[in-house]
């Protein structure tokens, strides 16, 4: 059966399942939680980029098979429901990416975000899936 509204614990569970790819570099998985039009802010730019652009390059900065990729959701996910196919996920985050591979240089480096704030806004498909229409990452204090 299709879901025709937003449960909280829907969002909950697919904010979750956002960590867990990147954590277990789920190849192919992660341009599935954007929408086709979805625009992404993330800590380390200066502007932001559509979701699937995002994706990829999470991917490819955090996928490679001597990367580790540690992330941890600090507290409670806030969720606010605004309309039966609309809903608000705030919550903090950290994670820790080492042995990351830098091509132009040939070297390997690690980074790291201690303090960051996520907030992500998801629609409801007429299909029952939840797809990220907006995501802002940022961070207070992070790794140099």
């Amino acid at each position: 059966m299709v879901s025709t509204a937003i449960a909280v614990q829907q969002v909950e569970s697919a904010v979750r399942r956002y960590w867990r790819v990147l954590a277990e570099k789920q190849t192919g998985e992660m341009s599935g939680f954007y929408s086709y039009d979805a625009l992404v802010f993330h800590p380390f730019a200066v502007r932001p980029e559509p979701g699937r652009v995002s994706a990829a390059r999470k991917e490819r900065e955090y996928f490679d098979a001597e990367t580790v990729f540690k992330p941890e959701i600090v507290g409670m996910i806030e969720v606010q429901v605004l309309a039966d196919d609309l809903a608000v996920a705030s919550y903090n985050f950290r994670w820790t990416a080492t042995n990351l591979k830098q091509d132009v240089l040939g070297k390997r480096y690690d980074k790291a975000v201690r303090d960051g704030r996520a907030t992500q806004i998801f629609r409801l498909t007429p299909e029952g899936e939840l797809k990220i229409v907006n995501e802002h990452l940022s961070d207070v204090w992070r790794d140099k």
